[in-house]
């Protein structure tokens, strides 16, 4: 769910790629998966240069069913077991979104789970959609726009229809049929690769919107599945415009909570939602340009930002456990009519590309033929708004979509060995989500990051536990204790940085 709400918020983190050393591909990999052959680098370039034995393979599926259907390409990568243990079943990344391309983010998701790969490929699809799969993306119409709105000037209402008036325009060009690019679409794809590449069961790892397409892969594949790896658990029951402004609201309040019960934070920043009001008020009132200094570049401008790019801003950084050392003081700081600390957190935000990797049409055709479908009444949250309930409002108004069944919403029933993973600061998938899915998986282990984000499976001994878990499945109950060194970081309260008697070693790019 990060990349939807920074699709709308233009804030997705930048990925790290990890340079990997050529290595030899195993006589029993190429001998099996005779479709995969050495990818190509210009073609996928980040993965080759983070692992360049990946195997790659264009596999042509019907976009739908029927007696003369149009055909699409699905992109294939596969980073093969690193030793010579290999076993049979391979973890598949099912990436966020909706929209984000897996191919994109493997290496820094590989990178960081590398240990997994030591007896298992790792299989990669770009969902239809997304990536290289037929993409959906609309970047020909989508970037310029995107381009011209970096700079934050434009008011959000500006931004909404820039980018509704740009995918109008995709629409009107676009060589494929919307309607069949739904989370059951890709679902039915990634059957067809297992079987064409003769795994005999696949774990799933996702996460945030991944974890969604688990969970419809296995209710319509279940003896498809090995294992259920879910990371910032979103189920089918959970519309994920619902509660996007009302649970970014309970993750705010819960920054107000940690700074006013730590005497140093408390000092500092006395009444933080005040504060966010005055903020507001102070760009609201502004009857002048101000000038800005791009934190990368030292570009000077002059500009009125929108009041509520600070909602935004402050919604994106919530995701990350390092920017969010910053909200109190990025808050302060605005409220006195400095925006140096708010637009260096939107400066780490912003992507290289404008489009971020994600597919806007892809998730256009998943919202508005599940989610929307559902959507009854606006909620907006006392500190944000629900501007992407807006966006979806006015883009399922002309997105060609088909609405799912009821049956779609119903929960997993499922005795597969299922490890779920929650952030009790998740400001999109708290752990009340994954709660609710564990009432109908009988398998099914939980664990809470205290002080986690979204996603929180990278984070300290975690990957040894994943690990743990894949490796024995029987096991009923992982041993959690090495979670309790994941500690919430500590609030910057000045430049200087945390409040006095704190540390804090890792970036805040986390």
């Amino acid at each position: 769910m990060t990349a939807l709400a920074a699709t709308l918020d233009n804030a997705l983190i930048k990925l790290v790629l990890l340079i990997g050393l050529w290595g030899t591909l195993p006589t029993s990999i190429a001998d099996e998966m005779t479709p995969l052959s050495l990818c190509n680098p210009e073609r996928h370039p980040d993965v080759m240069a983070y692992e360049p034995a990946s195997l790659c393979a264009e596999i042509e599926v019907p976009e739908a069913e029927g007696d003369n259907p149009r055909m699409m390409t699905l992109s294939v990568v596969v980073l093969p077991a690193t030793t010579r243990e290999r076993v049979a079943d391979p973890i598949v990344l099912l990436a966020g979104g909706p929209g984000q391309s897996a191919i994109e983010v493997a290496p820094d998701w590989s990178a960081r789970f590398e240990n997994l790969r030591k007896t298992r490929d790792f299989l990669i699809i770009d969902q239809r959609g997304t990536g290289s799969s037929s993409s959906l993306a609309c970047s020909e119409h989508l970037d310029p726009v995107l381009e011209s709105l970096e700079t934050q000037t434009a008011s959000v209402e500006e931004a909404l229809a820039a980018q509704i008036t740009a995918l109008r325009e995709c629409l009107a060009h676009l060589d494929a049929d919307p309607t069949h690019y739904t989370s059951r679409d890709a679902a039915v794809d990634l059957e067809f690769v297992r079987q064409h590449l003769d795994y005999p069961a696949l774990n799933l790892f996702g996460i945030s919107y991944g974890t969604r397409m688990a969970f419809i892969y296995a209710r319509q594949y279940p003896t498809s599945v090995r294992s259920l790896i879910l990371d910032a658990v979103a189920p089918t029951n959970m519309l994920i415009p619902e509660r996007v402004a009302l649970d970014a609201d309970i993750a705010f309040q819960m920054i107000e909570r940690e700074c006013q019960s730590n005497p140093s934070c408390q000092s500092a920043f006395p009444n933080l939602q005040q504060k966010l009001e005055q903020a507001e008020a102070f760009l609201r009132d502004l009857d002048q340009d101000l000038l800005a200094i791009d934190p990368l570049t030292g570009e000077r401008s002059f500009a009125k930002p929108d009041p509520r790019l600070i909602n935004r801003l402050l919604r994106s950084a919530l995701y990350s456990r390092g920017l969010r050392q910053l909200v109190p003081l990025a808050i302060s700081e605005a409220a006195e009519g400095r925006l140096e600390v708010l637009l260096g957190m939107g400066a780490v935000l912003n992507p290289e590309s404008p489009s971020s990797g994600i597919s806007l049409g892809m998730m256009a055709s998943v919202l508005c033929s599940e989610d929307m479908t559902q959507m009854e009444s606006m909620q907006h949250g006392e500190i944000f708004d629900n501007a992407l309930q807006e966006l979806l409002i006015e883009i399922c108004g002309f997105w060609p979509h088909q609405a799912v069944g009821q049956e779609y919403f119903e929960p997993l029933r499922s005795d597969t060995p299922a490890l779920l993973m929650s952030g009790t600061l998740d400001p999109i998938t708290p752990p009340s989500y994954a709660k609710e899915a564990m009432k109908s998986l009988t398998a099914a282990q939980h664990i809470e990051i205290l002080g986690g984000t979204h996603g929180v499976g990278h984070l300290g001994c975690m990957p040894d536990l994943i690990e743990t878990f894949l490796d024995d499945l029987s096991n009923p109950k992982l041993d959690t204790t090495c979670t309790r060194s994941i500690e919430p970081r500590p609030f910057f309260t000045s430049h200087a940085g945390p409040f006095a008697g704190d540390s804090d070693e890792e970036a805040l790019h986390d």
